[in-house]
């Protein structure tokens, strides 16, 4: 398991409940910028903090102060998620996630540091877009421009905030929304189920690897095409990023998400892709969930995560049920 978490290309922690490191993977230095002599065995998160103060990272202020401050909301231990951007333009999301003994007690947190550079600039451009839109929809209203005409530019810039470009999935700034609706219905009406799947890619970085990203995007457009051809009408099908996916399924339960992910997974494993990458044996690893009355998208998410790492743990190309 340690040796899996070293590999990925997400920065991974585990802090116990005296906020002392007990895990970390490289990818975590190299997102945060840590040099090796930082790291040393038994670095609290508090050098971790003050370590960034002094150097800057969190603007102006007493570094002491700033880092006090961070260790009082960690003590909190209670679950979150943030984008925080670094003196090097570089966007990182943060979640954490609070780690519980048998008796529910906060033993500590596992914490996911993600790359979304990429992601965060282009929802700048599509803000910068949208201005740019509202200035010519000014200038349309004052040339009394069609209304059919502004409706049609409004439809095509919406479509580039909900579809990612890749895949022609929705994206993970659409899915907040649809899946808060989703939940609202099921909440309203307990007989209106909602199920969610997530799946990724397994051993993606290798295929990027040999392939390079041009061929990673193939296999990105592949995967979105057979989940596409496979989903209902009314199925949300996401790319939430990198090679991870989503499908919320409202009006079914876990047991039949399983089965459209089994019959998905070996879609997968049967495919075959042209030139230079037929040989590739492509599989992929899910987890599945039902929402819960009263339980909120972020925990929904967590459940299916955990049993996402659960079918990795148990070998990958397989499905896992969340509790």
């Amino acid at each position: 398991m340690v040796e899996a978490m070293q590999c990925m290309p997400v920065g991974v922690t585990i802090i116990d409940r005296s906020l002392q490191m007990r895990f970390w993977n490289d990818a975590f230095c190299r997102l945060l910028d840590f040099p090796q002599e930082v790291m040393h065995a038994g670095v609290t998160l508090q050098e971790l903090f003050l370590f960034n103060a002094r150097r800057g990272d969190y603007g102006p202020g007493d570094p002491d102060d700033q880092a006090r401050e961070r260790i009082r909301l960690s003590m909190m231990f209670q679950p979150h998620q943030f984008t925080r951007t670094r003196a090097d333009g570089t966007v990182l999301d943060i979640t954490g996630r609070v780690i519980h003994d048998p008796d529910g007690q906060a033993i500590g947190f596992v914490t996911i540091y993600q790359d979304v550079t990429r992601e965060h600039q282009h929802a700048q451009h599509l803000l910068a877009a949208n201005k740019e839109l509202q200035v010519a929809y000014d200038d349309l209203r004052l040339a009394q421009i069609s209304y059919a005409a502004m409706e049609e530019d409004r439809r095509r810039y919406y479509q580039l905030a909900v579809r990612d470009p890749l895949t022609g999935l929705f994206t993970r700034y659409y899915m907040e929304d649809a899946a808060a609706r989703l939940i609202e219905l099921h909440e309203r009406d307990e007989a209106t189920r909602l199920a969610l799947l997530v799946f990724d890619i397994d051993r993606f970085k290798d295929i990027n690897d040999a392939h390079g990203h041009l061929g990673g995007d193939t296999v990105l457009r592949h995967i979105a095409l057979l989940l596409k051809q496979h989903s209902r009408r009314s199925d949300v099908a996401v790319r939430f990023g990198g090679d991870e996916f989503a499908v919320f399924q409202s009006g079914i339960g876990d047991m039949e998400c399983v089965a459209f992910a089994e019959r998905f997974r070996e879609a997968v494993c049967a495919t075959r892709l042209d030139g230079e990458l037929s040989e590739l044996r492509l599989s992929i690893s899910v987890g599945v969930a039902e929402h819960r009355i009263g339980e909120s998208m972020t925990d929904l998410l967590s459940r299916a995560d955990a049993a996402l790492y659960a079918a990795k743990r148990a070998g990958r190309n397989c499905v896992q049920r969340a509790d």
